[in-house]
């Protein structure tokens, strides 16, 4: 019995597949406005009962240069709105097969929910315009909801409501296997905004958000918006390289661990990336040779990166079969 339904459920599916434009929408809704976390594929499903709807709704929304980027806010048309000035001929559709082949779900999308919280290695320090100075009350950590002064103001066209990025720019960065000096770690620590300014360089500010514990002294610079969605892609060719460093200071990372690597833009590297993680090669000795052999590096986890910089670009772990370390390479999936 539920194998029938289960087929009677597919076989509607298929009709509904079968017609040449999309069904009504559900509770009679024809202009949606993106939630977060919405696709096209789960708009589909939510509106017309089948995410396989997806190319149409995309087909009906001209305004989408890519089906995997919809942004909370954007608005879609559900339904074609004929102009009110000309007559509406029915056409009766010619039916088409369609096979579940023939439609492809758009690309997954990973999602880091502290998107902007990730950090990166800077190859000089992170430049600042200026640094929180003191909070109302005094207090050693501050967090989401402190009131701080900062000494931003007027002299640096400050005004009331502008965000600022809190970060810190931690000691010089150095690769495991060469040894030599990679870059700075940026810490980002958080978000404030300007509530008063009181002076050339002066001002009043809350701090809006925060990722981690906050201290005086901490740097700050004008916003970027950041982004907490990328689209997964394959790389166009083969790019090698290691992790040199992790968010959190530690030695053995695991999945959902923030890690750095010394790859970047000027190695094709793009957000979306993925990597596979292997351990180093290593020797050991074959009694029946009489020799050291190598013995080749282990795939040991995957990765995909968050953000580029020139030479090195921030990745996240997204499966592990142990323990990550730094000095592990990383191989660029094609």
């Amino acid at each position: 019995m539920y194998l029938r339904v289960l087929l009677a459920v597919f076989l509607i599916s298929t009709m509904a597949l079968a017609q040449g434009s999309l069904p009504y929408p559900k509770d009679g809704t024809t202009i949606y406005v993106v939630r977060p976390g919405d696709t096209l594929w789960k708009v589909s499903d939510r509106f017309f009962g089948n995410p396989l709807f997806w190319p149409r709704l995309w087909d009906l929304n001209q305004q989408i240069d890519n089906p995997s980027r919809i942004y909370p806010g954007d608005v879609l048309s559900l339904k074609i709105q004929p102009p009110a000035d000309m007559p509406v001929v029915k056409i009766e559709p010619k039916s088409q097969k369609i096979s579940f082949k023939d439609i492809e779900p758009p690309p997954p999308v990973f999602y880091y929910s502290r998107g902007g919280s990730e950090g990166f290695i800077s190859p000089g320090r992170w430049k600042h315009l200026g640094t929180i100075l003191t909070s109302e009350p005094p207090k050693i950590l501050l967090g989401t909801g402190d009131i701080v002064f900062t000494n931003v103001g007027s002299e640096n066209g400050v005004s009331v409501g502008d965000k600022f990025t809190i970060f810190r720019t931690s000691k010089p960065v150095m690769h495991p296997i060469t040894g030599k000096r990679a870059g700075f770690k940026v810490s980002v620590q958080g978000v404030l905004e300007i509530i008063e300014v009181l002076g050339k360089r002066k001002s009043t500010a809350v701090i809006i958000s925060s990722f981690k514990e906050i201290t005086r002294g901490a740097r700050i610079r004008p916003h970027e918006p950041f982004v907490k969605e990328v689209t997964m892609r394959k790389g166009i060719e083969r790019v090698d390289g290691f992790i040199i460093e992790t968010k959190n200071n530690t030695e053995l990372s695991g999945s959902g661990d923030v890690v750095y690597l010394d790859v970047g833009e000027k190695h094709s590297i793009v957000p979306g990336n993925t990597f596979s993680i292997y351990t180093l090669p290593r020797k050991s000795y074959d009694p029946d040779a009489g020799k050291q052999v190598t013995i080749p590096g282990t795939l040991i986890g995957k990765l995909v990166v968050l953000e580029v910089e020139n030479g090195s670009s921030t990745g996240i772990i997204t499966e592990s079969s142990r323990q990550v370390q730094i000095g592990n390479i990383v191989s660029l999936d094609i």
